[in-house]
């Protein structure tokens, strides 16, 4: 946990009353280059911070948002108030305008009038005064209408009358001077002028309409914003009032919330300090703003430290010499602001007193700003004391390897036991073979028999122990390949009437119903589990018959093979323990029937490794029935058939085995003189010619003389446990050298992968011990008479690309 990530010691601890110890760092860590977005989502990802409440700042924001509104909307009736004010006065200019005009032309009328009745001057002034004041009156109309095309027409046709009407005052002025007042009087009688002041009349009148009306408009839309304003005035307050008082509202309610966090939070401490306690876990603290180191009590426990004796210095000093520079390592790791890792590590704490204790640390460092300001901001995580959980590890690391080691042994042990074992038994039953080609007399060839008969028994017990040992050792493995089942089935039935004839014991195989032509298993091991469990209903069974009954669930797609007999049956009792190993019915019945009874233990695991399940059914003294059931994968296309099962074993058995004749030449190679000799015997006696030779490195010289002498073998038989030099090794050195003839290696097949070592060790094909000499004989032919270089060529270039195809499929799980 502890580590010099840039700082400083600043000086020593204290401890506080909250019994928190305390150590001043500096820590001055920031980044020197900007800050990914992928960083910043990773930490994101490891540590959700819950974002403020933003209700209100929202709900302020409103508040102003809205008071602000009102105040753009009052402002702009304001002014639209305001510029109808002034248009209502300028159209009360432009009618006082138009009146002084009228006035204007009235006063310039009624001033001809007072002259022409008195004839002083004094009216002429007031005449010109008038006519001034009427252009002076047209000319500020004509401005304060200069917006309004309508007016300037008016105004126009306006001046002119005016300027008629005063034209013909003057002009009776004129005639006043020249013929004196009648004329001047007939002047004024005539109606020229009453027309032209009913023209100006007319005009200003329209004038006075027009702009009445525009008067009018300009008052309704004063009134339209005083009226607008009021409103929104109102209905602004209104609304300032309800958000100013949700405002106080979320104020309060967020008040009280904060309250119940802190309460929770509290109370959550307080259960997070019980549940460290209870875990004996402490907590630690890096604070950068405040430059502190704070653990608790249970982390000076757990480092072995008094209160007040912490120091970061003394931290460091008691990690491990050997795992402090891993501890570093993972702190700059957590703590560097660009993509940080999680930090979780276990490292070891030497104590005063001398005692190692292993440590969990676990933290999670928070940082502040972004770019490249990131900064960490504190560095917090736990401790915990995990001492007995690492010495339970080592133990059980430890047991593990005993045990694996106890494995080795036990496959090495029974790998010898099988070629010591195997060995002398090839010897006994092959020399049993060639004495019963030389005895004739009856009562000899019976003893011979007889030792034959419990010789293959004696292996079979061996064969038995030794599947068993296997499967236990986890070194038995199944071959899964298509087979034809109806052709299984006619093989084992076949294989069984022998042993049922010896009883005088019907047997018969049977189909119920459609089976599939051909399902994918272990064809092998099948073919071991039937027989079995057939062979335990013919030894249990002395009057009535055996069955073995197959038929297939199209529902469940799976096969299932029913053994049925009439024998002894079993007792509730005895079924409880019928499938452990060594175990029978009782004593009783290993004394009446013998057996080891391995036999049900075998074929019930053989079964679980085919993926399917045996179950039994039966009553004492009325005979069992012990049923395989076996899954057809949904991968496979089934195709249903109705097998004739009497022509299957029909054709089998009018093709009988014919002895193959030999005519090559064979190396035996075996440490063991009697399996040399026996070999050697029926080799020759089919017509071979044989050489032996008694370890790896004879054989190897003798193959290499015989080649260079012209007279090479045309095919080995190497045991692949010799002393010296092995068959693995002989079967290198040879390849090495260029032979390339066919090699048969001799195992006692003791673990799984025993044929496979042998393949991919350069031999063509094996035979396990104790030989059958038949099928040696049988082989030896089928590759030296049926198998060309070519053929022989090609088969082991496929067996090298399926052991490249499943190297690839392991290495890739």
């Amino acid at each position: 946990m502890f580590a010099s990530v840039g700082g400083r010691i600043c000086g020593p601890v204290d401890a506080d009353h909250s019994e928190k110890a305390t150590v001043i760092l500096s820590l001055p860590y920031r980044a020197d280059v900007n800050m990914p977005e992928s960083a910043h989502h990773s930490t994101r990802s490891r540590r959700r911070v819950r974002p403020p409440h933003l209700a209100e700042p929202i709900a302020i924001a409103v508040v102003i948002a809205v008071l602000v509104v009102s105040g753009v909307i009052a402002l702009r009736n304001f002014q639209d108030l305001q510029d109808n004010r002034l248009m209502v006065r300028h159209a009360n200019l432009v009618l006082a305008a138009l009146r002084e005009v009228e006035n204007s032309v009235m006063d310039a009328e009624s001033a001809q009038r007072g002259y022409l009745i008195t004839g002083n001057d004094s009216y002429l002034a007031p005449i010109d005064e008038a006519v001034i004041h009427a252009n002076e009156s047209l000319d500020r109309f004509e401005q304060l209408t200069r917006d309004n095309p309508v007016q300037q027409d008016a105004v126009n046709d306006l001046r002119e009358l005016v300027s008629d009407r005063l034209s013909e005052l003057t002009i009776v002025l004129a005639v006043y001077d020249e013929q004196g007042l009648e004329g001047a009087s007939l002047a004024v009688t005539t109606d020229i002028g009453k027309r032209t002041m009913k023209r100006i009349a007319d005009r200003a009148d329209q004038m006075r309409r027009s702009q009445a009306e525009s008067l009018g408009e300009r008052e309704l839309l004063a009134n339209h914003s005083y009226q607008s304003g009021r409103t929104t005035s109102v209905l602004s307050t209104l609304i300032g009032l309800i958000l100013v008082g949700g405002v106080l509202y979320l104020l309060q309610h967020n008040r009280r919330k904060a309250e119940q966090a802190t309460t929770v939070l509290a109370k959550t401490r307080e259960r997070l300090q019980l549940a460290l306690d209870a875990a004996e876990m402490g907590s630690w603290n890096i604070n950068l703003a405040k430059e502190h180191l704070m653990g608790d009590a249970q982390f000076r426990n757990i480092y072995g430290f008094h209160a007040g004796e912490v120091t970061f210095q003394r931290a460091i000093d008691a990690l491990h010499p050997e795992d402090r520079h891993g501890v570093e390592t993972a702190i700059a790791a957590a703590t560097r602001p660009v993509d940080p890792l999680p930090y979780a590590i276990e490292y070891r704490v030497v104590h005063d007193d001398g005692t190692v204790h292993w440590v969990l640390a676990k933290g999670a460092p928070h940082f502040v700003g972004s770019g490249s300001k990131r900064m960490l901001a504190s560095f917090d995580g736990i401790i915990s004391d995990v001492t007995d959980r690492k010495q339970q590890e080592q133990r059980l690391l430890e047991s593990e390897q005993a045990a694996l080691a106890a494995n080795q042994s036990k496959s090495e042990f029974l790998a010898n036991m099988s070629h010591e074992i195997r060995t002398p038994m090839a010897a006994i039953l092959g020399y049993a073979d060639v004495l019963l080609g030389h005895l004739r007399d009856p009562d000899n060839r019976n003893c011979v028999l007889v030792m034959k008969r419990n010789g293959q028994h004696l292996l079979e017990l061996i064969n038995d122990i030794l599947d068993l040992s296997r499967i236990e050792a986890g070194k038995l493995d199944v071959d899964l390949e298509v087979v034809s089942l109806p052709q299984l089935v006619a093989d084992v039935q076949s294989l069984m009437h022998v042993r049922a004839d010896q009883k005088n014991l019907p047997f018969h195989a049977e189909f119920c119903g459609q089976v599939p032509q051909e399902i994918r298993t272990d064809a092998t091991r099948l073919r071991q589990v039937l027989i079995n469990l057939i062979g335990n209903a013919i030894k249990f069974t002395d009057q009535g018959d055996v069955t073995l009954s197959v038929s297939y669930d199209t529902a469940e797609r799976q096969v299932s093979f029913a053994v049925e007999d009439t024998g002894i049956g079993i007792s509730l009792e005895q079924q409880q323990r019928l499938f452990q190993p060594f175990t029978q019915g009782d004593s009783s019945v290993t004394r009446s029937y013998g057996g080891s009874g391995l036999g049900l233990a075998i074929s019930q695991r053989l079964v679980h490794m085919l993926d399917g399940e045996v179950s039994m059914t039966s009553q004492p003294g009325s005979g069992s029935t012990f049923t395989v059931n076996l899954p057809v994968s949904e991968r496979e296309d089934v195709k249903l058939v109705a097998p004739d099962l009497v022509s299957l074993t029909g054709e089998q058995d009018d093709a009988p085995d014919q002895d193959r004749t030999l005519s090559c030449n064979v190396l035996v190679v075996d440490d063991r003189r009697d399996v040399r000799h026996i070999s050697q015997h029926f080799l020759e006696k089919a017509g071979a010619t044989v050489d032996t030779a008694e370890d790896g490195r004879q054989g190897v010289e003798a193959t290499i003389a015989a080649r260079e002498a012209g007279t090479p073998f045309d095919l080995i038989v190497m045991d692949m446990q010799m002393p010296n030099v092995d068959g693995m090794q002989a079967t290198a050195q040879l390849r090495s050298a260029g032979i390339q003839g066919p090699i048969i290696a001799l195992t006692a097949d003791a673990m799984k992968g025993d044929r496979e070592r042998c393949l991919a060790g350069g031999c063509d094909d094996y035979l396990s011990k104790p030989i059958d000499h038949a099928h040696l004989v049988a082989m030896v032919a089928h590759y030296t008479q049926d198998v060309t270089t070519t053929d022989l060529q090609q088969s082991r270039r496929d067996r090298l690309t399926r052991m490249r195809a499943n190297l690839q499929g392991e290495s890739s799980r």
